[in-house]
């Protein structure tokens, strides 16, 4: 089942939209970026969660290395050390990708109505060590920006007519 959770008149961040969308929410989901493309298997991240009942997310992240803008995630094998959005840090070479898996408890305590980005449960699970990385073997495509998208439209028409559709 696909669904999402609008903002009204006032942007409550995507962690407030979450909140919001509390009641609706299976035990186990998949968050994904409106304004990116992704080309690899969505269930992905959701089969490693379900595979490790210690985390209560896994955040697909890319290998990225200051190449697609600001790296922000930090290694620990097959976990999230560490988190910081907009960070400069060079110990942080990998990039969140745009699709995590979510356990519904990760958002309990969290008071409906609040205002706040989903980047603070990251920064927390990856303090608390209950955030798992799934390294993703392809990079994303913003398309949030029109030459994001035409990029993206690059691409595409590079691949081979009978290339297969990313699972």
């Amino acid at each position: 089942m696909v669904g999402y959770s609008y903002d009204g008149a006032e942007l409550i961040g995507t962690g407030g939209a979450l909140r919001r969308a509390f009641a609706r929410l299976d035990g186990e989901f998949v968050l994904t970026y409106g304004d990116s493309y992704l080309p690899f298997d969505y269930a992905a991240p959701l089969h490693d969660l379900r595979a490790h009942p210690d985390a209560l997310a896994t955040m697909s992240v890319y290998r990225n290395r200051g190449q697609l803008g600001a790296s922000n995630v930090a290694l620990d094998g097959d976990w999230v050390a560490q988190y910081e959005k907009g960070s400069s840090d060079s110990e942080l070479d990998c990039i969140d990708y745009g699709a995590i898996a979510l356990r519904r408890s990760a958002l309990d305590g969290i008071e409906d109505g609040a205002v706040w980005g989903i980047e603070a449960l990251f920064r927390k699970l990856a303090r608390k060590r209950r955030l798992r990385a799934f390294v993703a073997p392809e990079r994303f495509y913003e398309i949030g920006s029109p030459e994001g998208r035409a990029e993206l439209e690059q691409h595409l028409k590079r691949q081979p007519a009978d290339a297969e559709a990313p699972p």
